[in-house]
Order: C-alpha cells, then sequence, then structure tokens
C-alpha cells in the first residue's frame, strides 16, 4: 500500500475529479443500456403478444368457417340421403303393394296338375291348398316366391340408390 500512497500523492487533484466522472459516467451508461435492453424486450415481446393474438383470431375464424362449411355439406347430404332413401322406399313400397295385389300363378309349362286329391279328404295343406282350376300355387310356395322377388327388388333398388349416390358425389 505504500506504493500506492505514494503514486496517489504525485497524481493531481484533477485527475481524481476525472477518474470519478469517468467511473459514473460508465456506471450510468451500464444503466441506460440495461434499461434499453429491458425496453427492447418488452416490445419484442409486445409486437410477439400482438402477432400471436392476431394468428390466434385468424385461426378461430378459420375453425368457424370450416364449421360452417361442414354444417352445409352436412345438410346437403343429408337431403341428398333422404331424397335417395324416398326413392328406395317409394320404390320398394310400390313392388310390396304389387305382390300382395297379385297371386302367383303356375307357368304354362306347369300347367298339369298333378295327381288328384281323393273327394273330401282333409290333407295336411288345409286352406292353403292349391287352386288346381286356377291354376295358382299353394299359398306357402306364393309367398316363398314373392319374399324372392321382393328381396331381389330390395338388392336391385339398394344399387340403384349407391348409383344415385355415387352420381351425386360425381356432380359435386
Amino acid at each position: 500500500m505504500s506504493a500506492l500512497g505514494a503514486l496517489a500523492g504525485k497524481l493531481p487533484g484533477w485527475l481524481y475529479l476525472v477518474l470519478a466522472l469517468l467511473a459514473t459516467g460508465i456506471m450510468g451508461a451500464a444503466v441506460v443500456h440495461a434499461d434499453g435492453v429491458a425496453q427492447g424486450r418488452a416490445a419484442v415481446q409486445s409486437l410477439w403478444d400482438a402477432d400471436r393474438a392476431v394468428r390466434a383470431a385468424a385461426e378461430t375464424k378459420a375453425v368457424a368457417q370450416r364449421v360452417a362449411e361442414n354444417l352445409a355439406q352436412a345438410k346437403q347430404q343429408a337431403a341428398v340421403a333422404l331424397a335417395i332413401t324416398k326413392a328406395y322406399d317409394e320404390e320398394i313400397n310400390d313392388v310390396r303393394a304389387r305382390l300382395a295385389a297379385e297371386r302367383m300363378r303356375k307357368p304354362a309349362f306347369c300347367a298339369s296338375a298333378g295327381p288328384a286329391a281323393p273327394a273330401g279328404s282333409d290333407g295336411a295343406e288345409g286352406s292353403t291348398a292349391a287352386d288346381p282350376a286356377g291354376g295358382l300355387l299353394p299359398d306357402a310356395v306364393a309367398r316363398d316366391i314373392q319374399a324372392l322377388i321382393l328381396q331381389t327388388e330390395e338388392v336391385a333398388a339398394t344399387g340403384r340408390a349407391c348409383q344415385a349416390f355415387v352420381r351425386g358425389r360425381v356432380a359435386q
């Protein structure tokens, strides 16, 4: 310490003042720099937050628009499905009505009535016996054939409904 004290005695007083002002200036600059950094960070953060809010609003708007589009598309698809189902139901109901209204007759190649049943016999067929004079089929056979016809018509109507659906999708 004696060397430092000897040196301090040789320096002029104004140099101490300059060194004190220089140290104060450096500390002031450090404080101003730190404050500027903090302000810069705050400015960047506020810009970041504003950009994030704008993006979130745009995403929310896009989602709401997509939901509306999906709802409109679902309504349109429901209307198409309803129209197809209605056409299918009308077609099947027409077939059912036609089958219920008509009696099944033997085809011409089966015109033979077969062996005659003895008069007054009480067969197992009961009231479902065929009408040999009119050429009608027995009720059980007629029901089975009508069920097959109905199943065939349902499959065909389902195929036509599928075609209508595909055609509707292609038209969109």
